[in-house]
């Protein structure tokens, strides 16, 4: 498949503007927040443009799309897991990853432990269920810190900090409420993590995250040309 470089280029040239400005409003530093290009059901070749226009970190939701893309890619990139991870799905995808984004029980916690290649700490976010909609994947608010805890006494996995979604179509209030929670919890647990990041934000919202402390942002559809 032919992939529009130059429109890639113009892309991730104004997905990084916005990404400056709203790191502006909030008076922090560009460089304080990274950006994961989402691919999901992306080919290929759009993957290698945006590593080859200089795009250091890819999100993928599917673990078949890991398997399937991955071992095709060249170049230096870091793939995040970011979607649900299924446990019999574990061992199989754990050799292409570098972060899961998606730990959410101790029963998966086990299975990646169980798998991680020997003498290498995988790091991991917990993902928090912020609003509370029954539809998504993510422990409640009040478990975070129990799982946070299993994170950190393990001796295959790092604790790097939280993810969450933000509500699907909400308001600005709405949505800033969600992300505002998932800094509160990491600041309740700094404990744990020290400096942790905050996976938070995709196309629609991710500048409101950012002022509200995300240091991980998901992008995909406005980066990959992709209408809603």
């Amino acid at each position: 498949m032919m992939v529009d470089v130059d429109g890639v280029k113009r892309r991730l040239e104004s997905v990084r503007e916005r990404i400056e400005s709203a790191c502006t409003r909030a008076g922090r530093s560009v460089e304080s927040v990274t950006l994961i290009a989402v691919t999901k059901t992306q080919p290929v070749e759009m993957l290698q443009a945006l590593i080859d226009c200089g795009v250091t970190d890819l999100g993928e939701n599917r673990v078949s799309e890991i398997l399937d893309k991955t071992p095709f890619l060249q170049g230096e990139f870091t793939m995040h897991l970011i979607g649900h991870l299924q446990t019999n799905k574990v061992a199989r995808v754990l050799p292409f990853v570098q972060m899961v984004q998606s730990v959410d029980r101790d029963r998966l916690i086990e299975y990646i432990e169980r798998y991680v290649p020997p003498e290498t700490r995988l790091p991991v976010l917990v993902e928090v269920n912020t609003t509370g909609e029954p539809s998504k994947h993510g422990c409640l608010p009040d478990d975070c810190r129990k799982i946070m805890e299993r994170v950190a006494m393990s001796n295959k996995l790092v604790p790097a900090g939280l993810m969450t979604i933000g509500p699907l179509g909400a308001e600005e209030k709405q949505t800033r409420e969600a992300f505002s929670l998932l800094r509160t919890l990491a600041e309740r647990n700094s404990d744990i993590v020290a400096r942790p990041h905050l996976s938070m934000g995709m196309s629609g919202d991710f500048e409101w995250a950012i002022e509200e402390g995300a240091t991980m942002v998901r992008i995909g559809s406005i980066l990959c040309g992709v209408r809603n």
